[in-house]
């Protein structure tokens, strides 16, 4: 875990990129195979499921940044756990709300601070851990998704103006991240790749995933709110995609 400095520090901090649960406003690239209330109730399970993962660890605290965060509040899985709090993403695009919630965690006495996406309901605890023990020596960490973005970054202090011009949900987003650590001389730690769950293909992928957890009986992060939602969908709907 990042250094310890004084016992007044604040906890590291995770904060959870997300929206609210609206049919036609989330998981849009599912929709269709999907209709608009499938795809915001699996949402809606991903959000329950990696709210228990970053819940399951008294080692941070996190929060849920949202584009509407009394919405987000209203509409929040009913008996999944709860953030400390729902705070707003502020800025123009991605990057600018992505180094917004960084600047503020950091600015909150932390040592370190990192950003999830909602997009990866298996997402392990064990990566969260990993990124902030790799905060103690590097300025940044990234998890890279198969896409060609993040699931994860995190930082020790805001660097000014890092995220600036990335293009954001593009293939490009990880590559030009990396020339940005070459242009800057930034320390990078780099995470294992995970993936994300955005098109139909990727539900085929998350389905066989989630059966392979449950065969290995190994207490992996198992996702039952997620495979509860997967298991009402007909696979015969998405398995063409």
């Amino acid at each position: 875990m990042p250094k310890s400095g004084s016992a007044a520090k604040a906890k590291p901090a995770v904060g959870l990129f997300a929206k609210p649960s609206v049919p036609g406003a989330v998981k849009t690239r599912l929709t269709p195979p999907l209709s608009p209330e499938q795809a915001a109730a699996l949402y809606s399970a991903f959000l329950a499921d990696e709210a228990a993962m970053l819940d399951g660890d008294a080692r941070w605290a996190w929060y849920v940044y949202s584009t509407d965060p009394g919405a987000q509040e209203a509409l929040w899985p009913p008996g999944a756990p709860r953030p400390r709090e729902f705070r707003p993403q502020i800025g123009a695009d991605l990057g600018e709300r992505m180094a917004g919630a960084l600047t503020e965690l950091l600015a909150e006495g932390r040592d370190a601070a990192v950003l999830v996406g909602s997009d990866h309901p298996t997402l392990p605890g064990s990566r969260i851990r990993e990124a902030f023990d790799a905060l103690d020596e590097a300025d940044l960490v990234i998890g890279p998704s198969q896409d060609g973005g993040y699931y994860l970054v995190g930082l020790t202090e805001p660097l000014e103006g890092f995220f600036d011009g990335i293009p954001w949900s593009t293939e490009r987003v990880l590559a030009r991240t990396i020339e940005r650590v070459r242009e800057r001389g930034v320390r990078l730690a780099l995470l294992a790749p995970w993936y994300d769950v955005d098109e139909p293909r990727d539900l085929r992928f998350l389905r066989a995933h989630l059966e392979a957890i449950r065969l290995t009986g190994s207490g992996a992060h198992s996702c039952p709110r997620t495979w509860e939602a997967i298991s009402r969908l007909d696979p015969e709907r998405f398995s063409g995609s």
